[in-house]
């Protein structure tokens, strides 16, 4: 016993001399200390986090050469070789250079996702791949942002701080993308036109934006796609669809990416209140090509082509509202069918040339053609009755009186046809090391051809009511002459970027100028913190939606719609458990004229033209971001907000927007099994406040009444298998649960009469509880 004792006292003695204690300090390269930055021993992936004023403590085993690696958001990493010695090392001193930035998170030199702007987000597309939603389409993920508004899961449809949803910027390597025109049901919808399988980042910004970005008024969402490095591919499977892509090289200078989505909703339509046969395809293929012409000239071509067809047959439906003491049900049998077809076609070159390493050109063309068409015969008798709540009574839950029995019957054969031509050239030139100008100017060609042919028809008390009747048909086209410029100034703590923006529309003959101005701050006593501010004049040319009136006719002299932003934004970079995470908050304001008016039926959006008014939009939010569990991303969002409007010559105060959501709470959550990453748990959740409701009495009752809440809940279960194979790297076996609380979600409401003329708000629920199964694997 003497002797075990003997020799681990020994032991201990000998670990406590062969340790080596080494201090050093991490500064930048004015001679500032650096706080929390990640020092990492690579031989033995131990390390340390530096102090407020840069000092750090590492202790070695035993005397040797190490390789440490230093890593902090606001500097570019750094790997060191150094040795040590069993005694009397000296102070290790290591300076990093800080990334070159503009207004923090915004790279100057970037690819084209890389937004500038007062605050921005940058979505990892592995939450894309792992997320448990419907389709995993990028709409999935926007929604958990605190600025979005999408209490749709069925819809790619989003509004952004009480805007529209046609105030959204989207696109891809710099090309504007658009939504279908005619959908008016997220049933009806296909997926975005991002591929989640092609991007390699991704960019969010919801205000506050600078000059070279088109006009729009409430977001930017940009998409870089991949250039890959070798032959790589991909495939999924699912009870909802499947989808495939490879990528790859031919030579050293060009790459290719092409994916293929089908997605088949049906068995997720079939969890709707309205029992029918649903029959909705959606297919599309995408292919994007990079070539490098020569070391300094390269080109790209996206080619897209999207096919949704969407017909469904419903039998008939059951819908029970109210309260539990007093319950009202709706039933309706239904004969007859809707069938809508989308086809997109869209082709983009983009040529990119340094002319030095001062100055570079990019010019780009891009080709978009749209061919939608709704045909509806559909038929409905409808019952609407109080129900039988008394527990001991035989009648429970069946009908005891009939309030109200009739017919409806919806007639439509609209067709549209759109040809969406932009083109774009714009130089950058860096006047020095702090200092860059950059200009660019634009076109873009608009060709509208619309037939329109709908009606609805109401028979409740023994007459026929013509509830809705539009015909006619609409011929425009519309030039639009777009320039910027603008002047970016970065030095060590501040940052400024200004500029102007100016648009001319020949349909209107309305010419809009827009100023803006970003600024920066990021004190070098605190690199983890970066303030942000933003002001700026954000105007919006109108879309052809726009210019619809409610009965089809088109109203041509309508002005640009106006909002002046105010942003301040913070974040704040913290380091947890040695894990990095990102906190930002921003307050802004938007004060809004010229606007148009619109309400919204599902995501379909009736614009008022004769009419306009002004807004205002005033919010607060918050995000943290990071590794909640070490080698996964997970973040938390709160939104409040207040949104409101006020039409010229109809309201004498200010109410509520169609799109104003007071308050907004959601997360995305990854986990795994303790030791075993390849089995894991992803949760989305959100929840929205009730937006406004609309009777149908025209525009002065609009927004009279709150709607109900949006809960959501999904969860997503994996078992990651990974080879050392050539052919497949990975294959992956998921369980989802959409909508696990089974929350009946309404979308719109039917405003039903009764036999005393009182209308009845009837809500439109949204999908179930619903069980999926995914195989997917990469190669």
């Amino acid at each position: 016993m003497r002797i075990v004792t003997l020799l681990v006292i020994l032991f201990l003695v000998n670990c406590a001399y062969a340790q080596v204690n080494v201090s050093g300090k991490i500064t930048n390269e004015f001679g500032v200390g650096v706080a929390d930055a990640n020092i990492l021993i690579l031989e033995d992936s131990s390390g340390t986090v530096t102090s407020e004023e840069g000092n750090f403590l590492l202790k070695f085993k035993v005397p040797g050469r190490f390789a440490l690696q230093i890593t902090h958001l606001q500097y570019k990493t750094k790997i060191i070789q150094f040795k040590v010695e069993s005694s009397a090392n000296p102070l290790l001193e290591v300076k990093l250079v800080e990334q070159q930035k503009l207004l923090e998170e915004l790279e100057v030199v970037s690819k084209e996702s890389s937004v500038i702007a007062v605050n921005k987000v940058r979505i990892n597309t592995t939450n894309l791949q792992l997320s448990p939603v419907p389709f995993q389409d990028i709409s999935n993920i926007i929604a958990t942002l605190p600025s979005v508004t999408s209490n749709n899961e069925l819809s790619t449809a989003y509004s952004v701080r009480g805007g529209s949803y046609d105030e959204n910027l989207v696109l891809v390597n710099g090309i504007p993308v658009y939504r279908p025109f005619l959908v008016r049901s997220g049933q009806e919808e296909g997926l975005s036109f991002i591929n989640t399988d092609l991007i390699s980042t991704v960019d969010f910004s919801a205000g506050g934006w600078s000059v070279e970005y088109d006009d729009k008024m409430a977001s930017v969402l940009a998409a870089s796609y991949k250039r890959p490095k070798e032959f790589a591919g991909s495939a999924m499977l699912s009870l909802l669809g499947a989808k495939a892509h490879v990528e790859g090289k031919l030579g050293d200078k060009v790459s290719y990416l092409a994916g293929i989505r089908h997605k088949r909703s049906g068995y997720l339509l079939n969890t709707l209140n309205v029992e029918g046969d649903y029959q909705p395809k959606f297919t599309d293929f995408q292919t994007f090509w990079n070539v490098n012409i020569t070391d300094k000239t390269s080109l790209e071509a996206l080619v897209a082509y999207a096919n949704n067809n969407y017909r469904v047959v419903p039998t008939a439906s059951t819908t029970s509202f109210g309260t539990f003491n007093k319950e009202l049900r709706l039933s309706v049998a239904f004969d007859g069918q809707q069938h809508m077809e989308y086809q997109t076609y869209q082709a983009a070159l983009k040529l990119n040339h340094s002319f030095s390493s001062k100055l570079s050109w990019k010019t780009l063309v891009s080709a978009a053609n749209y061919y939608e068409s709704e045909s509806i015969d559909l038929e409905g008798g409808y019952r609407l009755c109080d129900v039988d709540k008394n527990i001991g009574s035989d009648t429970f839950d069946e009908c005891i009186s009939l309030r109200g029995i009739g017919t409806l019957y919806n007639y439509s054969r609209n067709q549209l046809k759109a040809l969406l031509i932009d083109a774009e050239s714009s130089l950058t030139y860096s006047i020095n090391r702090s200092q860059t100008i950059s200009g660019g100017v634009s076109f873009a060609r608009q060709i509208f051809k619309d037939y329109l042919n709908e009606y609805e028809l109401i028979d409740s008390a023994g007459y026929v009511n013509v509830e809705k009747s539009i015909l006619g048909e609409n011929n425009i086209a519309a030039n639009l002459f777009k320039g910027f410029v603008q002047h970016s100034i970065n030095h060590d703590e501040w940052s400024w970027l200004y500029g102007v923006r100016i648009n001319h529309n020949t349909l209107n003959n309305h010419t809009l100028v827009s100023p803006r101005l970003l600024i920066g701050y990021h004190p070098l006593a605190m690199q983890n913190l970066s303030i942000n501010f933003g002001a700026g004049l954000y105007q919006q040319q109108p879309f052809y939606k726009e210019y619809r009136n409610i009965d089809g006719s088109v109203l041509t002299n309508i002005k640009g719609q106006s909002a002046v932003h105010l942003n301040l934004g913070m974040e704040y970079s913290i380091h947890w458990w040695n894990r990095p995470f990102v906190f930002t908050s921003e307050v802004y304001t938007k004060l809004l004229w010229n606007q148009i008016p619109y309400i919204i039926e599902n995501i379909r959006q009736q614009y008022f033209p004769q009419y306009s008014a002004n807004a205002r939009s005033v919010g607060f939010e918050a995000r943290l971001g990071g590794e909640f569990i070490p080698g996964t991303e997970s973040w938390f969002s709160l939104g409040i907000m207040s949104a409101e409007e006020k039409i010229i010559g109809l309201d004498e105060n200010y109410i509520r927007r169609p799109t104003d959501q007071r308050l907004k709470l959601a997360f995305v959550f990854e986990d795994h099994i303790p030791g075993d990453p390849s089995l894991r748990v992803n949760l989305s959740f959100q929840y929205g406040s009730g937006l406004p409701v609309s009777p149908p009495n025209g525009l002065a009752q609009r927004s009279s009444f709150g709607g109900d809440n949006y809960n959501r809940l999904d969860i997503g279960f994996s078992k990651i298998f990974e080879f050392n194979e050539k052919v497949f790297k990975s294959f992956r076996l998921g369980v989802e649960i959409n909508n696990l609380l089974g929350n009946r979600n309404a979308v719109s409401y039917s405003w039903i009469k009764d036999v005393n003329n009182q209308y009845f708000a009837v809500p439109n629920y949204l999908t179930g509880r619903l069980f999926n199964v995914v195989l997917s694997t990469r190669f």
